[in-house]
Formats: structure tokens, C-alpha cells, sequence
């Protein structure tokens, strides 16, 4: 049994969420997208809780402890469709975006199912589908993903979410990150190689993408935590190595982390070091609605745990964003 729960509409970029629970109070947020000009774009989650207790995530609470569910397929597409039913535009086009909760290569069966149900979602009225996913390496699965992916002829692009390029920082910021960076980027390389070689990928890829190149990297500057020059120095040589595209998220703040004034200062470096290379800066959209990079309705989430005046805030939130 699945139901909507809760529909909210970000007043400023027009983002809608959608929050759907089934038994057992597991939870699952999909979030539509309308900031591309030739694309829907639908942000999707992998899993109905997420532990893994990176420390810019609004979703991590020591004082919590939930299992992390994988959802499965029946139930996604039930979430999807409805979804998109609703709030769907004209566009020909779809981007499912696998980067809400949860971690895209501890379920990969779920993008791979997903694909299989392909015709199910043109059937709303979309005539190509493409695929995207965020991960922090909790383990070297995209070695099997990029098997599977040329297997099956996926045009999936590949996020990795670095936020520091020292182990022993990344350790403390990412704890369940299984990979050292040297590693990751070695997989990412790897993946973008095997990928680029596929024709019948390239093809389709490259009609939903301004370049060629299926990965890329994230990185969030932090204030105090991965913003300085010993960050940077060490960046830069790794992009000179391995000549990844990046693109710096915009921090939504916690109550204990602060955005970094450095951004502009960072990009200008990078630029005269690797003036070849694809540097971006990015704000996610749905910050009204908690859909943009590390958020998430948390009353859904903590709800076990969550104070008088918590509870309090969401409701005035509530009120002010459902639709």
C-alpha cells in the first residue's frame, strides 16, 4: 500500500515534491525539476532511510538509528509514475536523477530494473529516457556498473561526490566512503573510458548533455573544512592527472557547517591551472522544499526523535509549501 502523503511546490523555481510512505512508515521523496530547457528532470532516492552519516547531509542524526532500506522496484515505479503523471511538462525528454536518499551503488540493481520499466515511463508521453546517479564510493561497484552498463546500452552519467581530495579529511567528512580518492578517480576514469567506447551510449548520451565526457565531479566547499589552499594544491594536481569535468555545489548550511567564501577564489585557480578543463558552479534548485543537494523533508525521516519545536516548524513549512 502506497500513499501520498505530501505534494510542495518551491515558490521561487517552481520544484515539486513529492512524498509517498508505505507500511512501516518507509518513505520515499521524488522531486521534479524545471530547470533545463529541453528536459524534465526527476530526482529520485535509492533507499527509504539513509545511515551512512556524511556530515553535510541534513539527514544525518547521531540520535538516530534506522535501518537503510533499499526500495524496491514495484514500489518505485508506482512513486515514479505517479509522480510524473502529475507534474510532467511537454518536454520530450527525461533525466532520472538517482540522488536522493540512500546510495546509488549499495542498490544498483534499482537502476538497472529501472531501465527494464523504460517503456512504462515513454508511455507517459516522453520519447527518450537517460539516467544519472551521485555517489560517494562506499565500494568499488562501479567497476560492475560499468559492466552492466555497456551490457545493457545505458546512457548513465556518473557523479562523484569528492568534497575533499585527502583521505584522511574525506574519512572524517564521508565515513563510509571504502574507496581512497586515488581509487575512485582510477574507477571514474575507467568507467568514462569503457563508456565513450560504446556508440549506441554516445548516441543517446549526448542528446541530453552539452559534452561527451559520462562522469564528473562534486565537490561542496565547506567552511574551515576542505576550502584551503592545501585542498586546492592537492586538486589541482588530480584534475592535471586524471581530467575529470568538476562542478562546486552551492552548501546548504547545517546548524554546525558554513558555506566557504572561497568559491570564486578556487575556480579562478583552477581555470589558469587547467584552462581545457570543464569548471562549473552550481545552486541546486528546491531549496524551499528540501530537493536540492543533501536535503530532505527530515520530519519524515525523524520524526521518533524530533522536538516540540521542530515539529512546530515543519507544520508552519507545511502549511506555507504543500500544494
Amino acid at each position: 500500500m502506497i500513499k501520498n502523503i505530501g505534494n510542495f511546490k518551491d515558490k521561487i523555481d517552481g520544484t515539486i515534491k513529492c512524498v509517498y510512505e508505505m507500511e512501516n512508515k518507509k518513505i520515499v521523496e521524488m522531486s521534479v525539476l524545471y530547470n533545463k530547457e529541453d528536459k524534465d528532470v526527476v530526482c529520485v532516492p535509492n533507499h527509504h532511510f539513509c545511515n551512512l552519516g556524511c556530515k553535510m547531509c541534513h539527514l544525518t542524526n547521531k540520535g538516530l538509528n534506522k535501518k537503510m532500506i533499499r526500495i524496491e522496484i514495484d514500489d518505485f515505479m508506482k512513486c515514479l509514475i505517479e509522480t510524473l503523471s502529475k507534474y510532467k511538462t511537454n518536454k520530450s525528454k527525461l533525466l532520472i536523477s538517482f540522488m536522493g536518499v540512500g546510495e546509488p551503488l549499495l542498490n544498483i540493481d534499482l537502476i538497472f530494473d529501472v531501465f527494464k520499466n523504460e517503456d512504462k515511463i515513454k508511455a507517459l508521453g516522453y520519447e527518450s529516457v537517460s539516467y544519472a546517479l551521485s555517489t560517494m564510493m562506499p565500494n568499488d561497484n562501479l567497476e560492475k556498473l560499468s559492466v552492466l552498463v555497456n551490457e545493457y546500452n545505458i546512457p548513465l552519467k556518473v557523479h562523484f561526490s569528492l568534497h575533499t581530495p585527502i583521505d584522511s579529511e574525506r574519512k572524517e567528512l564521508i565515513p563510509s566512503t571504502r574507496v581512497n580518492v586515488l581509487n575512485a578517480l582510477k574507477l571514474l576514469s575507467n568507467y568514462k573510458n569503457q563508456v565513450m567506447k560504446n556508440e549506441k551510449i554516445m548516441d543517446n548520451y549526448t542528446k541530453f548533455h552539452r559534452n561527451n565526457i559520462p562522469v564528473e565531479i562534486h565537490y561542496t566547499l565547506i567552511k574551515g573544512v576542505n576550502d584551503g589552499n592545501k585542498e586546492l594544491k592537492c586538486l589541482i594536481n588530480l584534475l592535471k592527472e586524471y581530467n575529470i569535468p568538476i562542478k562546486f555545489i552551492k552548501f546548504n548550511e547545517t546548524n554546525t557547517l558554513k558555506r566557504s567564501d572561497n568559491e570564486e577564489i578556487w575556480i579562478k585557480s583552477l581555470k589558469e591551472e587547467l584552462p581545457n578543463l570543464n569548471i562549473k558552479s552550481y545552486s541546486p534548485p528546491g531549496r524551499c522544499v528540501g530537493s536540492s543537494c543533501g536535503e530532505f523533508t527530515k520530519h519524515y525521516y525523524h520524526y521518533e526523535i524530533e522536538t516540540k519545536e521542530e515539529k512546530e516548524n515543519f507544520l508552519k513549512w507545511k502549511k506555507e509549501y504543500e500544494i
